[in-house]
């Protein structure tokens, strides 16, 4: 009878992991090139956001184009430090010019608002115009003589300084509107003589900023 042969044991093979080479003041030399990179880049953010609201007098666009300016020429300027840039990569890159420009346009319409500044004129909305229970809209033609109520919306960014109501023809006359609910300011005028009037409302904030809504009205 035939013996069975012996199984011999089957030998695993060991697997050994090598880790690799790291060096370890190279990556943190690299991250904190990184770092500053990313920390002078929202300082420059700063000065460009104040340097857009400086140009807001003579036009909105030139301060946004400084701002994209700024923020496409971000790896050049870096150029000018004393930085190794090659440790760098290009998606910080994109990464820091993001932040800047969202930052920058942070910083600028902060400082176009109050308590910074105020550049923005008021706005006067959905002028109204009632004689008793009648509405009249634009161009306030056929209103009858007696009382006649004036009523607009009238917001600003900061605060208003007075909103008035004048009648800009041959005998001009200004009256200061009365402030009511959600904005809206009112003037009633009591019209006792049939003619076609012209009016404006003029409204002021505390920076001096005016907006002007002009019209006229057909009282018979």
């Amino acid at each position: 009878m035939a013996q069975k042969k012996r199984k011999e044991p089957e030998v695993k093979e060991e697997y050994n992991f090598t880790p690799p080479d790291f060096n370890e003041r190279e990556f943190l030399e690299k991250d904190i090139t990184v770092t500053k990179t990313v920390l002078i880049s929202a300082l420059l953010a700063v000065v460009f956001g104040a340097v857009a609201y400086l140009t807001t007098g003579l036009t909105f666009v030139i301060g946004l184009l400084i701002i994209v300016i700024g923020a496409v020429a971000l790896k050049y300027i870096f150029k000018f430090l004393p930085f190794d840039l090659s440790v760098v990569e290009n998606k910080t890159w994109l990464g820091n010019g993001a932040m800047f420009f969202f930052l920058a346009l942070g910083i600028w319409v902060l400082l176009l608002n109050p308590p910074f500044g105020d550049t923005v004129d008021p706005q006067i909305n959905d002028l109204e115009v009632w004689a008793g229970e009648m509405q009249y809209n634009r161009p306030y033609n056929n209103v009858p003589l007696g009382e006649v109520t004036f009523n607009a919306t009238v917001i600003d960014n900061g605060d208003l300084s007075k909103v008035q109501f004048s009648f800009t023809g041959a005998n001009p006359q200004s009256f200061d509107m009365v402030a009511g609910d959600d904005g809206r300011y009112e003037l009633t005028y009591n019209f006792t003589v049939a003619d076609t009037y012209t009016f404006a409302v003029i409204a002021t904030d505390e920076a001096g900023n005016t907006q002007t809504y002009t019209s006229s009205i057909q009282i018979v």
